[in-house]
């Protein structure tokens, strides 16, 4: 098993046992890794892939260290001030890989949820269709499972599976709302349940889904444009604004206070306003509602 950026890899965590006491202190405090890893498919004890994760950002750590102390070795051709930034850096690096790792089992879980809610739409008008024409439920998501609808598809396939293996209608189908990592499937598969023990109309209960979904989806749009409005004011205060303002601001300090301005201090405004830049653009990106309305 491979996870990005991650320099070991986590199919032989017990080279890593005795080492188990760091991993059972970050799993204190994020708790709810050990959900994220459960849900993005990861097979792996919380305390094994904490460890792992150390260690990984620690190594990282020790290379940006090693990396920042030839270059400044190589510019200043003296010891004299690099130990302690060299030192910041690869500390600096560390924890940056360190939450990446931790933090990537939630990230892949909710690209996982977005993959499922993107097509669980489309699969629950099939279904519908074919309630509505008299075809049991059973088939219908048997059917379904058998199309062409991406993940949703093989979580419908582990819920034929259950079914078919003597499992009850009910425990399958709460087995698969635990199981699920998507909240739109989870809610789909609770009402079907409750539409299932009442003995209500199953065309009625999906229908009712398939509208909500839609309106959900709606919802979703109408508030990512109205907060797309905030988003550009602040990305264009951040990247063209404050930068500017902040270079004429420095010059006209410069001139009371009698220090200079290189190239230097404009080269790091322009790097740290790049970077902003790609942070808001990722940011956005990520914000923008997965449209699943056919």
């Amino acid at each position: 098993m491979k996870v990005k950026f991650m320099l070991f890899s986590l199919d032989k965590p017990e080279k890593f046992k005795r080492l188990n006491f760091i991993g059972r202190r970050i799993t204190a405090f994020f708790y709810g890794i050990k959900y994220d890893l459960g849900k993005a498919g990861i097979e792996l004890e919380a305390e094994d892939y904490c460890t792992i994760s150390f260690f990984s950002a620690l190594l990282y750590g020790i290379i940006f260290f090693a990396l920042i102390s030839v270059l400044l070795f190589a510019k200043n051709a003296s010891l004299q001030g690099i130990f302690p930034l060299n030192l910041i850096i690869g500390f600096a690096f560390f924890l940056v890989f360190l939450l990446l790792h931790l933090f990537y089992p939630k990230i892949i879980s909710g690209k996982i949820a977005a993959e499922i809610d993107q097509d669980l739409i489309f699969a629950l008008k099939s279904i519908l269709i074919q309630v509505s024409s008299g075809v049991s439920l059973f088939e219908a998501i048997k059917n379904a499972s058998k199309g062409s609808y991406g993940l949703v598809s093989k979580e419908l396939e582990l819920l034929v599976q259950d079914i078919s293996s003597g499992v009850s209608e009910l425990k399958a189908f709460e087995r698969m709302a635990l199981r699920t990592k998507s909240d739109y499937l989870r809610k789909t598969t609770w009402q079907l349940m409750s539409s299932l023990k009442s003995g209500a109309s199953l065309s009625s209960a999906v229908s009712s889904v398939v509208e909500n979904l839609n309106n959900n989806q709606f919802r979703a749009i109408k508030n990512y444009a109205a907060e797309l409005n905030l988003w550009i004011l602040i990305y264009m205060l951040l990247a063209a604004a404050l930068p500017t303002l902040g270079v004429t601001f420095l010059i006209v300090l410069s001139s009371f206070g009698g220090t200079n301005i290189s190239e230097v201090h404009i080269a790091m405004i322009i790097v740290f306003a790049f970077l902003v830049q790609i942070a808001l653009i990722g940011f956005i990106k990520s914000r923008v509602p997965r449209v699943m309305v056919s």
